[in-house]
């Protein structure tokens, strides 16, 4: 029944094809490792922002504002405290976040590539090195670009509520829809960025463009749970620092399983062709289209028979 039903559903066929393709690829340890350099590179980078932070508060409307969304987000930080902090913060996040965010990049590239049974590790060290380092540029500037798009949609549905009289309810939900759509575009684009260029894979847009967008909404939802989880802890001091370690792990790992899941869900398509870009030239259907499990048996040569084989042939007569 089973069988019959991957045979009748193509998207079924494809969602098990991935799970067999992640499960062999050893997702969830390859997720863990990524999560263990992650968490480290996400402090350089949340230094890096509040020192940036720190030098744009001068503007007393922008703070205002910084304020105002901070309130809605993060309500335990102080924009008075990122302004105090931003020198120190930002030399710190100028000499770690290079360093860490290497080590984040070459685990991720190195896992998307084993989902893909490709070599982990292509080229020559400083080939890999410099490549790594334009990607976390390229993504770090995505990522300000996904920041920027959510704090302009805030502060635009502020200054429009304020304005608004009886149907600010109204406005506040279109413009959270808006938001909502904006952010999931975003980080559809980002998953495309880190799903083709961290490995150095080219492929057909329509290849990669679901399990991209699958990743973007699952960034929403668990945006929207941390801002739940967020609420539930802030009422008691004794959990903020253990609460705020621990939540952030879960959302790293969490992410990192949805990345390495879609990079699987892209590995089994079926559409268009695959080029690596490390190595060059395309890859083989065998490599993107079938699974293992799914192929047809190799035949393996029996060792003793052909021992047997060999010592008659030496035989005299």
């Amino acid at each position: 029944m089973w069988w019959r039903a991957r045979r009748r559903h193509g998207w079924l066929d494809h969602l098990a094809r991935a799970a067999v393709r992640y499960a062999e690829a050893d997702g969830g340890r390859l997720a863990a490792a990524v999560t263990y350099y992650a968490f480290f590179a996400t402090f350089a980078l949340a230094l890096l922002g509040f020192a940036l932070f720190g030098f744009v508060l001068d503007d007393p409307a922008v703070q205002r504002s910084v304020q105002r969304y901070l309130d809605q987000n993060l309500p335990n930080l102080d924009v008075q405290a990122l302004r105090t902090a931003r020198g120190a913060a930002g030399v710190i996040a100028f000499l770690g976040l290079p360093v860490t965010g290497w080590f984040w990049v070459n685990a991720l590239r190195s896992s998307i590539r084993k989902v893909w049974r490709l070599p982990e590790y292509p080229g020559t060290f400083v080939v890999r090195l410099l490549i790594d380092l334009l990607v976390l540029t390229g993504l770090g500037l995505l990522l300000v670009v996904s920041l920027a798009t959510a704090f302009t949609t805030t502060a635009l549905a502020s200054r429009l509520i304020d304005t608004t009289g009886a149907d600010a309810a109204l406005t506040r939900g279109l413009l959270a829809v808006v938001g909502l759509v904006v952010g999931v575009a975003v980080n559809t684009l980002l998953s495309i960025a880190v799903l083709t260029g961290l490995p150095r894979l080219r492929m057909p847009p329509r290849r990669v463009a679901l399990p991209a967008l699958l990743v973007a909404i699952g960034l929403e939802l668990l945006k929207t749970v941390g801002g739940f989880f967020v609420q539930r802890i802030e009422a008691n001091p004794t959990y903020h620092v253990v609460a705020g370690t621990v939540g952030l792990l879960v959302s790293l790992s969490v992410v990192n399983q949805l990345v390495l899941f879609a990079a699987a869900l892209t590995a089994t398509a079926t559409i268009g062709d695959v080029t690596d870009l490390a190595l060059g030239g395309k890859l083989p259907r065998m490599s993107s289209d079938q699974d293992i499990a799914t192929a047809e048996p190799t035949t393996v040569p029996d060792i003793g028979s052909a021992r047997e084989q060999t010592a008659d042939h030496r035989s005299p007569g």
